[in-house]
């Protein structure tokens, strides 16, 4: 099908590059997925990932930060959207976050990308996150005022700040998917859904914080439709922000006791208040997604209801 339409997904071996990438493919897109190390570079999840889309998609080996690379990669291929989700994440829920290597990776690619892409009609889809939002009690509103918490929100806020410059400049359409917790298959065994379904499934006990905190599920499906619904909102506007949500903060206790309860698996496993709470963590995290239904006529899943399908399907 050399008519398909091209789309550049970048971070493809994370998981959630990894699904977009496959939705993508799976709607007919030729997909080109970027990574950063060479293919046998990759084990454990990130090796499933890659190894689950070949023969799907075709890959590409980059590092992100040569924008020469990123040039010759427009050049040779012309997309129709290209997909920044690559980003940089080591300790992305700490105050130790390295701001300079986020720069690097986060940030400074975006100049070389826009100027490239101005020669194009291709348009562009960045993977924000709701670490970019002030602390607070509502729901997070895409028009807020974002004063963020951690260094990673830091990061991630002038991220998107730049691509809304770099897209009104150079007359590239953008839409920056600010995400909230996707969870789903394939996700890194070290979060809490997928450590805590483990361990339920295994019948072993896992320590936890008091898991007071109430927070923004979506299933990574949701994420993969979203994004293809920004993909087909391009005309309408150059720039603009949508949260991807759920709309609903679950409250981690109670959700980590219906999956146990789901499975047949005694609550005693969950060993509430065996951790202390993570510094700086605030109480409660949720987004406002209206926008994204009105204008993208897109509706997520319920959270509750796919986080227990999700359990049971790990059994």
């Amino acid at each position: 099908m050399p008519d398909r339409p091209a789309a550049v997904v970048t971070g493809v071996s994370s998981f959630v590059g990894f699904h977009l990438a496959d939705a993508f493919a799976r709607a007919g897109w030729r997909v080109i997925g970027v990574h950063q190390r060479p293919r046998h570079a990759y084990g454990g999840v990130q090796d499933a990932r890659l190894s689950r889309l070949s023969g799907e998609i075709e890959f590409r080996c980059m590092d992100i930060r040569d924008g020469s690379a990123i040039t010759e990669l427009i050049d040779g291929i012309e997309p129709e959207l290209w997909i920044q989700h690559a980003g940089y994440v080591e300790n992305y829920g700490s105050m130790d976050y390295d701001l300079v290597a986020a720069a690097e990776v986060n940030v400074a690619p975006l100049r070389p990308l826009y100027v490239a892409l101005a020669r194009t009609r291709c348009t562009v889809i960045l993977t924000g996150s709701s670490m970019e939002y002030s602390p607070s009690e509502r729901a997070n509103r895409e028009g807020d005022v974002c004063r963020p918490d951690f260094p990673y929100g830091l990061s991630k806020l002038t991220a998107t700040l730049t691509a809304q410059q770099l897209a009104l400049f150079y007359s590239v359409p953008t839409r920056v998917a600010r995400l909230f917790i996707p969870f789903g298959p394939l996700d890194s065994p070290r979060k809490l859904i997928p450590s805590v379904a483990q361990s339920l499934k295994a019948a072993a006990p896992i320590d936890l914080s008091s898991c007071e905190q109430r927070r923004d599920f979506i299933a990574v499906d949701d994420v993969g439709r979203a994004y293809l619904a920004l993909a087909n909102d391009m005309p309408r506007a150059l720039f603009d922000i949508f949260n991807i949500s759920s709309g609903k903060p679950l409250s981690l206790k109670v959700l980590l006791l219906a999956m146990a309860n789901a499975i047949g698996r005694d609550a005693a496993l969950l060993r509430f208040g065996a951790l202390p709470m993570r510094p700086g963590e605030g109480p409660v995290s949720f987004g406002d997604n209206s926008k994204a239904k009105t204008l993208l006529a897109w509706q997520p899943q319920d959270p509750e209801t796919s986080v227990i399908d999700f359990v049971r399907g790990s059994q």
